[in-house]
């Protein structure tokens, strides 16, 4: 970002307030699952007002968060003074439309990825951006998964060229059906890997390459300045029993690799180690943080059986030589056990924070969101073409 871009940025403000007061814009599965409890967790917030065209699921959710009220209409919640940040989770091709709304509103926004589907659509985000009086944020959540947080840290140390591996590999077949039948997997789920690679780099490609199909399955090959690479396998084919995100790293002499945010071995880096990480709100973390990703993966085969068998998939439970961790020691009703922490509840938290504190937060913002989907739209038009393309990033 320029300096002219730089300056045109309204300072932030601080808030008066002493707790956030939340609003959500669209409360499908993924708001859900994770942001509404994790902002009802953070003692620094509140859900204030939860919007969705679902009736019965805003009845769901006034049950069991209490907001002071919920809705269908969109435009109530954004004209609302009490609502200070909007937690936008609506389908992918409102996301621009939204974003652009609640900034002008003036509000704190956090948006699913991605940010945007057209170089138009980002265009208009960034506009909004410059103008507004809050801030923007991208639910580039990996940022702030304590494993790849550490990661980031250990290779700003270490000289360039450095490559990285990432697999995102993963069955999906309810994404076979219904809104995300067409969508191509390489935007609406390859931008948190692209704005990954890019952060923990600290740089935007030079080539960008992609082979595979359209919608589901690809391997992408990015080429940076300096000597660095990255490659990226994402798509939905493999067994639900493996874990489903791995990113490697290599430097001169050292290399750093994380299992699904879980396992991390660090090799040839003075005083550095390996390490376990808890799942996702400690859950069992204890144990995993004992036993590591041979509990976590035994475990979670244990839990995932019944639903593997309604999809009518090959399943088999995971067995691990010499490793005998027993049975479940409770179940949670409606919700998963054993999840890895991907930075949901943190990256909420630090920008809800930042908003009571008025200070700049560390989230992906416009800029980051825009060089995400300028990857992966480079990426499909490789993927046309047949050959490595050049990568332009829209202006900023």
């Amino acid at each position: 970002m320029n300096s002219a871009t730089l300056s045109a940025v309204p300072p932030v403000a601080s808030s008066p307030r002493a707790v956030a007061r939340v609003g959500f814009l669209g409360a499908g599965e993924f708001i859900s699952f994770q942001h509404l409890p994790n902002v009802s967790l953070i003692a620094s917030s509140r859900v204030h007002a939860i919007c969705d065209l679902d009736t019965r699921r805003l009845e769901s959710h006034a049950a069991k968060y209490r907001p002071a009220y919920t809705t269908r209409d969109h435009r109530r919640l954004l004209e609302d003074p009490e609502v200070d940040v909007v937690i936008i989770g609506t389908k992918q091709d409102l996301h621009a439309r939204f974003i652009v709304e609640a900034l002008d509103a003036g509000k704190w926004v956090m948006c699913e990825k991605p940010m945007a589907e057209t170089p138009e659509e980002t265009a208009r985000v960034l506009d909004a951006e410059r103008r507004a009086k809050g801030r923007l944020a991208i639910g580039f959540n990996r940022r702030f998964a304590p494993a790849y947080a550490r990661m980031k840290r250990l290779l700003a140390a270490q000289k360039p060229p450095i490559y990285l591996n990432y697999r995102l590999m993963f069955p999906s077949p309810q994404k076979d059906r219904g809104f995300y039948a067409d969508k191509a997997r390489i935007l609406y789920e390859g931008t948190h890997i692209f704005d990954l690679l890019c952060w923990l780099l600290d740089a935007a490609p030079e080539r960008v390459y992609m082979t595979g199909d359209l919608t589901r399955n690809n391997i992408c090959v990015l080429e940076f300045p300096g000597g660095s690479r990255a490659s990226f396998m994402c798509g939905s084919m493999g067994s639900y029993f493996l874990w489903k995100e791995s990113l490697e790293a290599f430097t001169h002499y050292a290399s750093i690799v994380v299992s699904e945010f879980i396992d991390m071995r660090v090799r040839g880096i003075p005083g550095e180690f390996d390490a376990f990480y808890a799942p996702h709100l400690d859950r069992l973390g204890e144990e995993v943080r004992r036993e590591g990703l041979d509990l976590y993966e035994t475990r979670k085969s244990q839990e995932m059986m019944a639903e593997v068998r309604a999809l009518d998939m090959p399943c088999e439970r995971v067995v691990r030589p010499g490793r005998n961790f027993g049975p479940l020691p409770y179940r949670m009703e409606g919700a998963s056990l054993l999840i890895p922490d991907k930075g949901w509840k943190a990256s909420a938290e630090h920008f809800l924070n930042c908003f009571l504190a008025g200070t700049k937060p560390d989230n992906a913002d416009g800029r980051a969101g825009t060089l995400s989907t300028d990857v992966a739209l480079c990426a499909l038009r490789s993927l046309e073409k047949g050959v490595p393309l050049a990568f332009t990033p829209s202006p900023v």
